[in-house]
């Protein structure tokens, strides 16, 4: 199975300027564009799963709910401690399966009836969503992030590629997301794989150095 981080992010290293930037306010200030989501959807068509944090999910409004051609809808793997209301935008694309990814079991009034809630306890959340991954036949999974989402499988080194989209855009704010949060035991190390531009974008394809 293939982890692949897909992250948008500005010159300065940031995915968004505040942990509750919603897609409007990313579009504003420059992180995606139609090119951008174009991309993504392409992504999108090719994965058989999403793992992201289901906090930045949820004020972005749901999830990008988009068809293989194979007519299958990815699956996505929600990394949230305290799950959602039945009411919140994360239930949203009601033709994509959702998982719930926790610490300890959550209740039906956070995770609704027939939602998989995995639960990882003492075993760690990395190994256990990859665990389950696998166990569904999963064979491409895209990693969204955030950034303490990224640096959990970076630090667990389960991240095969990374795919970065450079935004022409600078941060500059000390509340501005970081792609890999605080702090890695040690550097990830990366080989240039491809590389694209499209408008002011530019699109980075790096496989992950595991040597």
């Amino acid at each position: 199975m293939q982890v692949i981080n897909v992250m948008g992010a500005s010159l300065d290293g940031r995915i968004a300027s505040h942990p509750k930037e919603s897609d409007s306010d990313r579009k504003r200030y420059g992180f995606t564009n139609d090119a951008d989501h174009a991309h993504l959807r392409r992504l999108l068509a090719e994965c058989d799963a999403v793992i992201v944090g289901g906090h930045s999910v949820n004020v972005s409004g749901g999830v990008m709910e988009v068809q293989r051609p194979d007519g299958v809808f990815p699956t996505w793997v929600l990394c949230s401690n305290s799950g959602f209301t039945h009411d919140q935008p994360i239930w949203s694309k009601p033709h994509t399966t959702k998982w719930v990814v926790s610490r300890e079991p959550i209740g039906t009034s956070r995770c609704p009836k027939g939602v998989q809630n995995v639960v990882y306890g003492d075993r760690g959340m990395v190994s256990t969503t990859i665990e389950a991954c696998k166990q569904a036949g999963f064979e491409r999974v895209l990693l969204f992030g955030g950034g303490q989402i990224n640096r959990a499988f970076y630090e667990a080194r389960a991240v095969n590629e990374l795919i970065l989209t450079v935004c022409p855009v600078v941060v500059g704010r000390e509340s501005g997301v970081p792609v890999v949060a605080p702090d890695l035991s040690s550097p990830v190390k990366f080989y240039l794989k491809e590389m694209k531009s499209e408008g002011d974008l530019v699109f980075l394809h790096y496989l992950v150095s595991h040597g």
